[in-house]
């Protein structure tokens, strides 16, 4: 009974302090776990010389790839992805001529 007790109190202990560790503002630069380290991106539309239309995006850390929401004149939606990549490189992703993008996002 007094083990179980100790391991919940540890248990309870631990969780705390991993919320704790995940709010509070200097984390990443306190060596913190990797959980708690926030992914800065960025993006750009981008116009191609064939008169494609597309985005590019990136960001500071991890894995991503670049996705977007094309559309045709028709009002027939696709979606369209960039290659995956490691940050800090762009991921672009094209829409097909003559479509234009009506949304993005990264993965």
């Amino acid at each position: 009974m007094i083990r179980t007790r100790i391991a919940g109190t540890l248990a309870s202990a631990a969780l705390v302090l991993a919320g704790v560790t995940a709010l509070a503002p200097g984390a990443a630069a306190s060596g913190a776990s990797p959980a708690s380290v926030q992914q800065a991106c960025w993006g750009q539309p981008e116009h191609g010389g064939e008169g494609h239309y597309g985005n590019s995006g990136w960001c500071d850390s991890g894995r991503y790839r670049q996705a977007i929401r094309c559309e045709t004149l028709g009002g027939y939606r696709y979606v369209h992805y960039g290659p995956y990549v490691w940050a800090p490189a762009k991921s672009t992703a094209w829409c097909n001529l003559g479509d234009r993008v009506v949304a993005t996002w990264l993965e």
